[in-house]
């Protein structure tokens, strides 16, 4: 058994004797032409959305994600350009926007991780700036978020989120008009809507009733977001089906599909969880590995094992989860204390990376080091042979795992 670890696979060595069940995304065949693909769903758009409406557009704005996303970029983009070159929109007029939410700012010489050399050789390309003293503001929802959006994209005559749609821990899923409504957003913006995920209806899957979801429908909105174009991926982030369109339909219609893929059923809670975040990027640091851990709590029961994954070659990522984690002693003080806190993105990170740990012990084989590890109360191990090592004397009978 191999999981994904970095740019590569660990196998697991597991003691003699212990079985392991295997939860996975059902089985799903990726695209057999993933361009084909694409083109077809940029041909077949949904929710009323097609491109010959926007013939005559002056200018065009694309929002697409940073490096902890995989996106296929370089499969999706290149149809895209050709489908608005089509409608006579010049090089020139469209602008992509790497969409870094309160990530800091890609700096150029990192462009190429994300997109092709071609591109960045014939469109102009940007980092966004959550902290830039010109974004506009475009008002408010009706959960008081106030709206600010970078003024690039504000400013086009057609704007345009490229992404992914999978499930979030506690947005529901990802997509739709996510990649702006967050990754082109302000830091008040982005911290107002987060604000919310201590609601008990903002968890992974949901979407109808999460407030966190329905208040970044309204940032779309109010950003002008026009369309979108989605992909949801296989395990191996291989195209298994692209929606174009209508930016809340893309949304609506993509969950639902991405639903089929990986919610899987569970009849138990077991004594171990082993979990990986999927590789690169996806564990690129603690702050993005949190969400595998975040997927596998549910499964663990209380007083349980979690063994996560994770590299983090970046160690941990956002300074501000770090600077919280060293305030608090333990997760239980991180989970009584800091909802009670004013909100701060960033630090909430701690809060949901608690929530696991005061569930069960956390087991992690990283690159983080083990005094890094202890600060963020995590069990560290050089290998996996010593995690097994140390759970095999926990566990006198073979545990579920």
């Amino acid at each position: 058994m191999e999981m994904p670890f970095g740019r590569g696979k660990v196998a697991l060595p597991l003691p003699s004797g212990w079985r392991i069940e295997v939860l996975r995304p059902h089985a799903v065949l990726p695209a057999a032409d993933p361009v084909g693909e694409v083109s077809r769903s940029l041909e077949n758009t949904i929710g009323g959305k097609v491109f010959d409406r926007y013939r005559g557009v002056k200018s065009v704005a694309i929002a697409v994600s940073d490096e902890t996303r995989p996106v296929p970029n370089s499969l999706i983009l290149p149809i895209l350009l050709k489908k608005l070159e089509a409608i006579g929109v010049p090089k020139s007029s469209i602008q992509i926007l790497i969409a870094s939410g309160l990530h800091p700012p890609l700096p150029s010489s990192r462009f190429p991780n994300i997109l092709p050399a071609e591109i960045l050789r014939d469109y102009p390309v940007s980092a966004h700036d959550a902290k830039a003293t010109d974004l506009m503001f475009v008002g408010k929802t009706a959960r008081k978020t106030p709206v600010y959006v970078n003024p690039l994209f504000r400013k086009a005559d057609l704007r345009i989120a490229v992404g992914l749609i999978d499930p979030h821990q506690f947005v529901g899923y990802t997509g739709g008009v996510k990649c702006a409504a967050v990754g082109l957003a302000g830091a008040q913006t982005i911290e107002h809507n987060h604000s919310f995920l201590f609601h008990p209806q903002a968890v992974v899957g949901e979407i109808q009733n999460n407030p966190v979801r329905q208040d970044l429908e309204e940032v779309g909105k109010l950003m002008g977001v026009d369309f979108a174009v989605n992909v949801v991926l296989d395990e191996t982030n291989r195209i298994v089906k692209a929606f174009s369109g209508d930016s809340l339909e893309v949304e609506r219609v993509g969950s639902e599909f991405c639903r089929t893929v990986y919610e899987i059923p569970v009849s138990q809670e077991y004594d171990i969880v082993i979990a990986s975040p999927g590789g690169y990027p996806k564990d690129i640091n603690l702050y993005q590995a949190q969400k595998g851990l975040a997927h596998a709590t549910p499964l663990v029961r209380r007083g349980g094992d979690l063994v996560l994954l994770a590299e983090c070659p970046d160690g941990h990522g956002e300074e501000d989860f770090f600077r919280t984690m060293k305030r608090f002693s333990s997760p239980a003080e991180i989970v009584e204390k800091f909802p009670k806190e004013p909100f701060r993105m960033g630090a909430h990170k701690a809060f949901l990376w608690a929530r696991s740990l005061a569930k069960a012990e956390v087991h992690m084989c990283s690159a983080m080091g083990e005094e890094l590890s202890r600060l963020f109360m995590v069990t560290p191990a050089k290998t996996l042979e010593e995690i097994f090592s140390r759970l095999r004397g926990k566990y006198h009978s073979p545990p579920a795992i």
